[in-house]
């Protein structure tokens, strides 16, 4: 009876004697039907946003509800505005959800939902911000709804053009959808990989997820740690997340831009249904208008990403991201005040800064502030924030790269003030050649073959724009231009070479003991092929924008935004505005002495000059290598003296700890800095080990 359920708007509904249960009653014409809802009370409600999970068993077996909605309650981080889980009996499926309330607050837009007489059930994770748009448009040829939320007009949209659905929607998501009729999972992920997937088949089973722990909750799942994944992401980080393996054997991702079908006993078929170098146009001739429909465009991303039915706000760093997004809401409000469904109240701006610290950028975003007047939240980060948080920080990261303290206090604040929802400058360097190494890239073609000594001198400029203490050492080469191409070519050769055999996983490390597996992914050995007619610096952005920095960064600020039910939204990734300026030509990017030329020209007026011609360059980060070598060298000593570490089969513990010793009693700060990350790897895999003995006591150790 289960399996023909169908969710009602306003039910009946009655209370259970158990604590977090309630019984809804469910009236479809004659028929009275029952669901069991597991809801979270009301003390829970303040974690963070949407967390799904499904199950489907190919073995004839039911699928277990304690199991289901142990699985489903591992993300309630995640979810902390309600929950629901969805049973076919006839098929063995089920779904689970825990909800985080952004758009249609009300209790009829709950998950699990169900669509045309219950042929569709979706458990949705993410925004689409064109949903009034695709509501426009459904509802011309003939759809009707019953709620104001996006998750609908996903169903909708799915009912009207089936997987096209994907090609209409601007937005970040990961959703499955259960059609009964046709028998199929479908699921998708957005574009560019911003919301989380993970899942798990082994033949008798099909699982998926947002995060890799909620993996620990089901019994059948083998979950042996992956060795070769683990030393590759402790040897060079920025490309374990573009790879279809994760960190636990068995469990996979699923890529951004790629779908995923699931037919009954039939392992899963992989799509790529996104292929930006698919997408690119024709661009304006003229760089003045090229400007002018970027700023269109960047602005438009702005406002749809407003949309909300709860309070917003921004992170700002005082970098040229942050401030650009930061001054565009408020340049929107001040055009349209109006607008539909933008949010009424976004008046807060939250900065982290790092008091006598050269990371501390509170200067440039108290210049946004006074140029737009929204209301500041200042975020003071110490040391001491890493001993008071980091056990519970390793956890909810689910990974062995950096510790961001700042951005994980930024959020945490930023929920504290009734603040759910954040626009931030997520993507805008790998977009517009931000970093650094993109000069590096222009200064190599520049010298290589014909040496255009104008146009390397001009970026030779721009590097020593970013870093001001780096311009004694670089003075030193401006004497002759003979002396800057033998300079520039030597280093940076060197530098490339070394940064191609870390990206391929060849770069040595004695400490390892596992070999790291090399980059190789079907969508990016598809697109290198295609990238032999475009010029360096595309190249480089694009594979930073898709397959490494980017990539990074968005697993970075999912995690570290839901630890405390903060969703992130980042204009920069509007797809729209990416195809664009893939578009362009790199000298609309980086040129006329400046970084990020055509956001930096799009913004006149409406971002203050003291921002709009800043070159300097520091991020949204901490100043880690002064804490952790003058504040943690006592935790990296008993870490790396445990005997977990020592004879961990991935990593030469002995060695390590005779390296670190060694480089305490020299003062030698690299080294030491540098085992943090196997600080953090090794407690990583403790906390993972310590969740699945609370979940099965007893489980033998080999599984996680």
């Amino acid at each position: 009876m289960l399996s023909y359920i169908r969710w009602i708007y306003t039910p009946i509904v009655k209370y259970s004697i158990f604590e977090k249960v309630r019984i809804v009653i469910l009236l479809d014409s004659s028929i009275c039907i029952y669901s069991i809802v597991y809801l979270d009370s009301p003390r829970e409600v303040l974690k963070n946003m949407c967390g799904i999970v499904g199950v489907w068993n190919f073995n004839s077996q039911p699928v277990n509800p304690d199991e289901l909605n142990r699985f489903t309650d591992t993300l309630a981080h995640r979810g902390p505005d309600g929950r629901g889980t969805f049973f076919d009996e006839n098929i063995h499926l089920g779904f689970g959800h825990r909800r985080l309330s952004i758009l249609d607050i009300s209790d009829a837009a709950h998950q699990p939902m169900s669509y045309a007489q219950d042929r569709y059930w979706i458990t949705y994770n993410g925004e689409i911000y064109n949903f009034i748009e695709l509501k426009h448009e459904l509802e011309q040829l003939g759809y009707q709804f019953n709620t104001s939320s996006d998750t609908e007009v996903i169903l909708a949209s799915y009912d009207r053009w089936g997987e096209e659905c994907q090609l209409h929607f601007n937005g970040m998501w990961a959703f499955a959808i259960w059609d009964k009729q046709e028998r199929k999972l479908f699921i998708s992920r957005d574009r560019f990989g911003v919301k989380p997937l993970f899942y798990c088949y082994d033949g008798n089973h099909f699982a998926f997820a947002s995060e890799m722990k909620a993996f620990l909750a089901l019994e059948w799942c083998n979950l042996d740690f992956d060795e070769e994944i683990i030393a590759t992401a402790l040897t060079n980080h920025l490309i374990v997340e573009g790879l279809e393996r994760s960190f636990l054997k068995n469990i996979n991702k699923l890529l951004g831009g790629h779908c995923l079908i699931v037919r009954e006993n039939q392992a899963p078929e992989i799509i790529r249904w996104w292929n930006t170098l698919d997408h690119l146009e024709e661009i304006p001739s003229s760089y003045k208008d090229q400007v002018s429909r970027f700023r269109e465009l960047f602005l438009d991303a702005c406002r749809i990403r407003m949309r909300s039915d709860v309070s917003l706000g921004c992170s700002l760093s005082g970098g040229l991201d942050s401030s650009s997004v930061l001054c565009g809401i408020k340049y929107i409000r001040n055009c349209d005040r109006n607008g539909e469904r933008l949010a009424a109240n976004w008046q807060k701006a939250f900065v982290a800064t790092y008091p006598g610290t050269l990371q501390d950028e509170r200067y440039y975003a108290d210049e946004v502030i006074h140029h737009t007047g929204v209301t500041p939240v200042y975020c003071e980060i110490s040391p001491s924030d890493i001993n008071n948080i980091f056990k519970k920080y390793i956890y909810y990261y689910e990974d062995i790269t950096e510790v961001w303290i700042g951005p994980w206090i930024v959020y945490r604040t930023q929920r504290e003030n009734n603040v759910f929802v954040t626009l931030d400058g997520h993507g805008g360097d790998e977009l517009l050649g931000g970093y650094q190494q993109y000069i590096y890239s222009l200064l190599i073609e520049s010298l290589i073959q014909i040496p255009r000594w104008g146009q390397a001198k001009q970026y030779f400029d721009i590097y020593i724009g970013f870093y001001t203490k780096n311009k004694r050492a670089f003075n030193l080469c401006i004497a002759g231009i003979s002396k800057i191409k033998k300079y520039i070519f030597n280093h940076m050769s060197t530098y490339c070479l070394e940064i191609t055999r870390s990206l391929m996983g060849e770069k040595r490390n004695s400490w390892l003991l596992v070999t790291p597996c090399t980059f190789s992914t079907p969508p990016y050995n598809q697109d290198n092929k295609l990238l032999e007619k475009h010029d360096r610096l595309f190249n480089e952005l694009y594979c930073d924008f898709h397959y490494f920095n980017l990539p990074v960064n968005l697993k970075d600020y999912d995690r570290l935004s839901m630890a405390h039910g903060v969703e992130v939204r980042s204009p920069f990734l509007d797809w729209r505005l990416v195809c664009y300026t893939f578009s362009l030509p790199s000298d609309s990017k980086i040129g006329e002495g400046l970084t990020k030329r055509i956001l930096r020209d799009a913004m006149k007026g409406i971002l203050p000059e003291s921002i709009r011609s800043r070159t300097t360059k520091l991020g949204f980060g901490d100043p880690k290598d002064d804490w952790i070598f003058k504040k943690y060298t006592h935790f990296i000593i008993n870490t790396i003296a445990s005997k977990e570490f020592l004879e961990s089969p991935i990593w030469d513990g002995r060695q390590i700890s005779r390296d670190v010793h060694t480089a305490l009693e020299k003062k030698d700060y690299r080294t030491v800095n540098n085992s943090w990350k196997y600080v953090q790897a090794m407690n990583f895999m403790l906390a993972f080990k310590k969740q699945r003995e609370e979940f099965f006591p007893g489980i033998s150790n080999k599984n996680v």
